[in-house]
């Protein structure tokens, strides 16, 4: 089996975790300048985000291993090369919310925070 040649390189995939890491700390940014209510209502968005940016916590060669076949994480290339900033963590959720079984309700929440908390 012949080696995998990447298509973007190292610096090129650093650059992109900065970008996604940074849109997510952003995020939190907005959180804290809203507020609680603000945070609360928007708190299935910010574990969809989370679910997202774990990808791209890992070191930078997991990172690559695990996401250049990942059609939606090499949008963020694109990403950079039109905007010079992510919104794949945004473009993430708006796709993951439009789905038939996206259902944010209070209770799901909860589930998924617990199930978040029994894998950690």
């Amino acid at each position: 089996m012949a080696n995998k040649v990447s298509r973007y390189n190292n610096e090129q995939w650093e650059t992109a975790k900065e970008a996604v890491l940074q849109e997510y700390e952003d995020y939190k940014q907005t959180l804290r300048e809203q507020g609680v209510d603000y945070t609360i209502k928007n708190s299935r968005q910010l574990l969809i985000y989370q679910d997202l940016v774990a990808e791209w916590q890992h070191k930078l060669g997991t990172v690559i291993t695990d996401l250049e076949d990942n059609v939606f994480a090499l949008t963020i290339f694109d990403d950079l090369k039109k905007r010079k900033v992510s919104s794949l963590l945004a473009r993430g959720y708006e796709h993951i919310s439009s789905w038939p079984d996206f259902n944010p309700t209070a209770l799901a929440l909860w589930l998924e925070l617990e199930e978040d908390e029994a894998m950690a």
